[in-house]
């Protein structure tokens, strides 16, 4: 199944919906680039899509911290 792209923010975020799942890729690291794929929840989805900051922000915080949602983190291929 291939995700469906809802949302994306270049260099920010891409929300993206991989079956009943939605998710959260977020661009992380320095020297050595790689993306956290973290789902989140539909409530949380549908706000960030009426209101694009919400995802922005929690991106922001995945971002400053990626070890914490290192173990939340879901392979979409």
């Amino acid at each position: 199944m291939e995700p469906i792209l809802l949302r994306e923010e270049a260099w920010q975020y891409k929300l993206q919906k991989l079956g009943a799942k939605y998710v959260l890729s977020v661009p992380c690291g320095s020297s050595a680039m790689y993306e956290l794929n973290v789902p989140i929840a539909q409530e949380i989805a549908e706000a960030g899509l009426d209101d694009p900051s919400v995802l922005a922000l929690l991106a922001q915080t995945i971002k400053n911290d990626p070890d914490t949602y290192m173990s939340h983190q879901i392979k979409l291929n």
